[in-house]
C-alpha cells in the first residue's frame, strides 16, 4: 500500500490502515490498485481532502471496491460539492449514497 504515500499518507498511517482491516482486504486494495489510484485522484480531484481519503481507507474501505464509473454516477445523482462537503466532514456519509 506503499503508492498511498505519494497521497502525503505517511508510513505510520498506512501501517494503521493494514492493522485496522483485515488480510484479505488490503490484498484485494492491492490487486485493484489501479483502480483504487483512479477513485483517490477523482476524489482528490473533486476536493476530497487527503484526511478524509485516508479515514475512507480506515473506516470504508469498501468504497475503494466500486469502479470509477459507479462512484461517479453516484456523484451525479447528487449535489457533488454537498457530498464532498459531508466526506470532508464526515466519512460514514458515504453509507448515505445509493450505488447502482
Amino acid at each position: 500500500m506503499d503508492f498511498l504515500s505519494k497521497y502525503n499518507i505517511s508510513n505510520e498511517e498506512i501501517e494503521l490502515i493494514k492493522k485496522t482491516n483485515s488480510e484479505g482486504i488490503i490484498n484485494s486494495v492491492l490487486i485493484n490498485k489501479d483502480n483504487v489510484i483512479e477513485i483517490v485522484d477523482y476524489l482528490i480531484e473533486l476536493g476530497v481532502k487527503v484526511e478524509a481519503i485516508k479515514d475512507l481507507f480506515l473506516y470504508q474501505i469498501g468504497l475503494f471496491f466500486r469502479t470509477l464509473k459507479e462512484i461517479k454516477e453516484a456523484f451525479d445523482e447528487y449535489e457533488t460539492e454537498s457530498i464532498v462537503k459531508s466526506l470532508n466532514y464526515d466519512v460514514n456519509t458515504v453509507d448515505l449514497i445509493e450505488f447502482e
